[in-house]
């Protein structure tokens, strides 16, 4: 049959939604249960496992280093040309991925890492300050994104060159597993990302929701309550399920490159106001620790003092690893045409480019208020929390009003744009079929998009909780590390037996 409702994956659905709703339910029900289960869980994997996150990460910067400017790199994804122009490309990856942190930690990240520097540094010092400007940048930068480029060039592969008829995550593990990729342990796989997914982009909107909500109370004058958190979801969610129904041109495309347009407006515009000197000085200074220590900073975990940089690092490399496989399979639908070292290469210079134009000139123009005594940015996050301390530091500035409207908008276009790539490609995975088109049964993408929305508004019950956000993030990702390995290792499998084939 060829009906679109024989095309769903209807066990699949299912269990999903069964288990979140498991899930979702035993938080209401025992919610100071909950956080200390999830806080117990978390400090085991950080205790314990949480090097693996971080070589993990390691492997797959050289595995993306040596795939893009080795043999690898000259096969072309698709016979076809380019479906996308290089600014369209980029700015809907740059835009599914984390860009509802931008704006956020691009503001006030610097602050954690000044308080509690790595290495020994002096708390609130000169060198504290450097290395505050420094850290975000590992963080945001070339390691992370190489995390999405080999499932993103396995399952273009698969999709362009094998003419895969299938688009979910299993596909890509047969050239390791085989025959059992098709079976039952294929669905636990495809079962495990759409939990996983739920969980990293929830983490993210129950992250976003309150800078969104911060904005509104400072230009209408509303309470920031969870009631008003509550419906900036229902927004954004009825915003990203208009875009994910349009499809990838009309809805996707379409608000991730008015979202990106927006972010450079604001970077140009605080540039222009800020102190430009220092905002260029700190960004040199930056580049070239971020150079000289790039290879301490990927393998620090602190043993000794067991200090936070090793917690951040760990969630960082957790929140990353949980949108991995998502984001591998939306880069790859969008990049067909492209060689394997364009694919690479362009994902991790326009992905470096973009979180350094965010944090440098958005953290520099923080940090450069504070130091001078302006604003003090370091105990308005630890009195006030951080969005409300993001909104003082920009209503400071000229037009600060304009400015707070933008981020209000850019804001819900970054969680529209994370959360309807999201959907899209859920809606892919959990079809039995999608054709060469990748156009999936939109009936799927509203489901999908209304079950996203589902955890985000447990997560309000955590009022905010940086600790707990990061904690969730930590355990949702852990069952999508061993699926990554498994991709990357059926990638390189797979690339490898083609190019014998092919000479």
């Amino acid at each position: 049959m060829n009906s679109k409702k024989s095309n769903i994956d209807y066990s699949m659905i299912m269990i999903v939604l069964g288990f979140v709703t498991v899930v979702i339910s035993y938080i209401l029900i025992f919610p100071d249960r909950s956080k200390k289960m999830i806080d117990l869980i978390s400090s085991y994997i950080l205790s314990n496992l949480g090097f693996v996150y971080v070589l993990i990460v390691l492997i797959s910067l050289f595995l993306c280093i040596y795939m893009g400017v080795g043999s690898f790199g000259s096969i072309r994804l698709g016979d076809e040309k380019k479906e996308y122009s290089e600014f369209a490309w980029a700015a809907m990856m740059f835009c599914s991925s984390m860009a509802a942190g931008f704006i956020y930690w691009g503001s006030i990240e610097w602050v954690f890492h000044y308080m509690k520097p790595p290495f020994g540094i002096i708390p609130l010092s000169v060198e504290a300050a450097e290395y505050a400007a420094t850290i975000p940048l590992f963080y945001w930068g070339f390691s992370p994104w190489a995390i999405y480029m080999i499932p993103a060039v396995a399952y273009a592969f698969l999709r362009y060159n094998l003419k895969k008829e299938r688009f979910d995550v299993s596909i890509a593990c047969e050239p390791l597993l085989g025959k059992y990729a098709d079976g039952f342990a294929g669905k636990i796989i495809n079962i495990l990302f759409l939990f996983g997914i739920i969980g990293g982009t929830g983490t993210a909107l129950g992250i976003g929701s309150p800078l969104v909500s911060a904005s509104i109370q400072h230009l209408f004058g509303l309470n920031d309550t969870p009631i008003l958190r509550f419906w900036v979801i229902v927004v954004v969610t009825i915003i990203f399920t208009i875009s994910a129904y349009n499809g990838m041109k009309k809805g996707i495309q379409f608000l991730s490159n008015a979202n990106i347009i927006l972010m450079l407006l604001m970077v140009i515009f605080t540039f222009l106001v800020g102190n430009k000197g220092f905002i260029v000085k700190m960004q040199m200074t930056s580049l070239g620790m971020l150079l000289d220590n790039y290879f301490k900073m990927s393998t620090y975990l602190d043993p000794v003092n067991g200090g936070g940089s090793e917690s951040w690092l760990v969630f960082y490399w957790a929140w990353w690893l949980a949108y991995a496989i998502f984001m591998g399979l939306f880069i790859a639908r969008i990049s067909k045409g492209r060689t394997i070292r364009q694919v690479i290469i362009g994902g991790m210079a326009y992905g470096f480019a973009g979180s350094f134009s965010m944090f440098s000139v958005l953290g520099n123009y923080s940090m450069d208020l504070h130091l001078r005594g302006i604003i003090d940015v370091v105990k308005g996050v630890t009195e006030n929390g951080g969005p409300a301390t993001v909104i003082e530091l920009y209503s400071k500035m000229p037009l600060g009003t304009v400015f707070i409207a933008t981020i209000l908008i850019t804001s819900i276009f970054s969680m529209a744009t994370s959360f309807d790539s999201a959907a899209y490609i859920m809606a892919m995975v959990s079809s039995k079929k999608v054709d060469l088109s990748g156009k999936p049964d939109k009936r799927l993408t509203i489901f999908w998009s209304m079950t996203m929305a589902a955890l985000p508004m447990v997560i309000m019950m955590f009022n905010g909780s940086l600790a707990h956000v990061q904690a969730l993030t930590v355990i949702l990702a852990f069952p999508t590390c061993v699926i990554y390995i498994i991709i990357v290792i059926s990638c390189f499998k797979m690339l490898s037996e083609y190019k014998r084939q092919s000479s």
